[in-house]
């Protein structure tokens, strides 16, 4: 009807009849991209008012997070592109136009549309498995991988519509010029490698304590993109490492040890190898009055004295037969200290005293145990408190802890000299 209505006040204008045909299909153009526009703002409306109403009042939290995402937004730009691919077919048909461009630029914008609710379908998943887990997984490189992905495929389309290319021919181009991507998406390939092997096998996730000496990184993982994960460092600085570099380079990992909840100790004490010696029978007297190795006192003087007696032993050198060492004794009250003590762990984990190697600074008794937290602050404060009784220990046993000789050791050496001359 508006047609032949709009067709007479352009005969009085004196167009012709093809000018009357081409103007009255560019006048339905326009009158239908005004509408569709009006329709478009309608919808956006209906999305904040209506539907951003109901969202909010329901418990479930991933379609909040697809409110969020805009993908509601993006799903309402659908209709105007709609509408204007119809009738646009219409006209077309109708008045015989040219108008091939624009339909194969609605048909990009059909592409294009497709793409951004797919990533906003991504980045929903990616938020809502990120909160659903609580082992600090993080998908974020994946979906990053699929982005690309989607977004090339998009692009061969957009330029296959645009530009009437077969796919064939643009894939054949790009494998032509494969060498040169390679070359320039280097770090980009080997993230995405690289993130897939670390999704899959869970060598890090977000929240794990990982070294990584050559890049200077010590400190919690904080994020995993395709290409870097970042990492915060103790000192609160934030270390940037290429994905692919945890996976070719050596990585240390304490993700193990937070889980199960044990800490190694492994610490040493220098004894002065001077200060070693026999027990005599004062010291044994002495070290009877410490209740927590009398009854070990008691069983090893028995056990000697029978070996002795057997074996006819003269015990006026000590080198005959079998004595008991001071350092000996004082392995014996460590290994019966730290049984007792609360916070370590001495029957499902590893639990050694031992004499190393005698060095230039002494016979090193090595504490080799663990404790029963992996908290770092409680884990530093069973240790302080282990070796703080252990050093302060060591001289009830006659024994004496090495330390390197200071200034003010010589310089008191030298006034005691004087002041005795």
């Amino acid at each position: 009807m508006y047609e032949e209505i709009l067709g007479k006040w352009l005969v009085l204008l004196n167009f012709n009849e093809a000018e009357i045909n081409n103007s009255i299909a560019w006048i339905s153009l326009l009158f239908l991209i005004i509408v569709s526009f009006i329709a478009y703002f309608i919808a956006l409306l209906v999305v904040k008012k209506i539907v951003c109403r109901f969202i909010r009042k329901t418990s479930n939290t991933f379609d909040d997070e697809l409110f969020d995402s805009k993908i509601f937004h993006k799903l309402a730009s659908l209709i105007p592109v709609i509408m204007i691919d119809k009738g646009l077919k219409t006209i077309i048909q109708t008045h015989e136009l040219p108008l091939i461009f624009i339909n194969r630029c609605l048909e990009t914008f059909y592409v294009v549309i497709f793409i951004g609710i797919v990533h906003s379908l991504l980045n929903v998943w990616n938020k809502v498995y990120s909160k659903s887990y609580k082992e600090g997984r993080s998908i974020k490189s994946l979906v990053q991988a699929i982005r690309i992905v989607v977004t090339i495929i998009g692009v061969i389309i957009i330029i296959s519509i645009l530009f009437d290319i077969h796919t064939k021919v643009i894939l054949t181009a790009i494998g032509t010029a494969s060498a040169i991507m390679l070359l320039v998406f280097k770090d980009t390939i080997l993230g995405f490698v690289s993130s897939i092997q670390l999704a899959t096998n869970r060598m890090v996730l977000l929240g794990d304590w990982i070294e990584m000496p050559q890049y200077g990184a010590d400190g919690a993982v904080i994020d995993i993109s395709l290409v870097t994960v970042r990492v915060r460092n103790w000192d609160n600085t934030v270390t940037t490492i290429p994905t692919y570099a945890l996976v070719t380079n050596s990585v240390k990992n304490w993700r193990a040890m937070s889980e199960s909840g044990r800490r190694r100790i492994k610490r040493c004490v220098y004894i002065d190898m001077t200060s070693v010696k026999f027990v005599d029978r004062e010291l044994v007297e002495n070290l009877h009055r410490i209740q927590s190795i009398k009854d070990y006192l008691d069983q090893k003087d028995k056990e000697i004295e029978a070996y002795n007696s057997e074996n006819f032993v003269d015990d006026s050198i000590a080198l005959n037969g079998r004595h008991q060492t001071n350092l000996g004794i004082f392995r014996a009250y460590i290994v019966h200290y730290l049984k007792n003590h609360p916070h370590i762990d001495h029957e499902s984990s590893t639990f050694l005293v031992r004499q190393l190697q005698p060095t230039d600074m002494g016979i090193p008794i090595e504490i080799y145990v663990f404790t029963n937290t992996a908290e770092w602050i409680a884990y530093e404060n069973i240790q302080s408190d282990v070796f703080d009784h252990i050093l302060a220990s060591v001289e009830y046993f006659d024994l004496h802890v090495y330390q390197r000789p200071s200034w003010n050791d010589y310089r008191t050496k030298e006034l005691f000299s004087m002041q005795k001359s």
